[in-house]
């Protein structure tokens, strides 16, 4: 879009056409404030694109006993997974389990039924050894306990933000960035 035409007048200019500032962007135009965002390169070019690609539940805040902010987190998850399929997915991790290391099979299985919980529906389980190495063959076996496989969910990060971008564009809002 051409800065001269730009309006004169705008409730929040948002700088930054990263998942934050599209984030921003759909959610002010949804309250029905005239919002233009402004990226200097090409949207989720910067730190977006360079993301884990994860939309965690917060499996790490459940460790360090931020039980709201994981509780938060998994019900966010949840409702990226239903409300953006094909661009919010399912994916499945497997951890393993060491005698010896911390944390043990007791305190990861406590976390992630917590972890369940919080998402209304059990994802994890527990496989001994010898069903842990047929689905991890290269996994070193000396003092493995066996291993969880539990689920989060990963998105498409630039797809995603031009999802919201898009959103708010048809909202009314505007956005910019320099044409390649």
């Amino acid at each position: 879009m051409a800065l001269n035409n730009l309006r004169e007048a705008w409730d929040l200019v948002v700088i930054g056409g990263g998942i934050t500032g599209a984030g921003i962007l759909r959610e002010a135009t949804r309250m029905g404030l005239a919002v233009l965002l402004v990226e200097r390169m090409d949207f989720a070019w910067g730190t977006s694109s360079r993301s884990t690609k994860l939309v965690h539940g917060g499996l790490r805040y459940l460790k360090e006993g931020h039980l709201l902010l994981t509780k938060e987190s998994v019900e966010e998850r949840e409702r990226m997974l239903g409300e953006a399929p094909g661009l919010v997915e399912q994916i499945g991790f497997l951890m393993p389990v060491y005698r010896g290391v911390s944390p043990g099979k007791w305190s990861l299985n406590i976390g992630l039924i917590l972890y369940d919980l919080m998402a209304r529906e059990r994802q994890h389980r527990f496989y001994d050894i010898e069903d842990f190495s047929a689905l991890t063959p290269h996994l070193k076996r000396k003092n493995l306990a066996g291993g969880f496989h539990f689920f989060d969910a990963q998105a498409d990060d630039a797809r995603l933000v031009l999802r919201l971008i898009n959103e708010a564009i048809e909202s009314g809002s505007t956005s910019d960035s320099p044409r390649r």
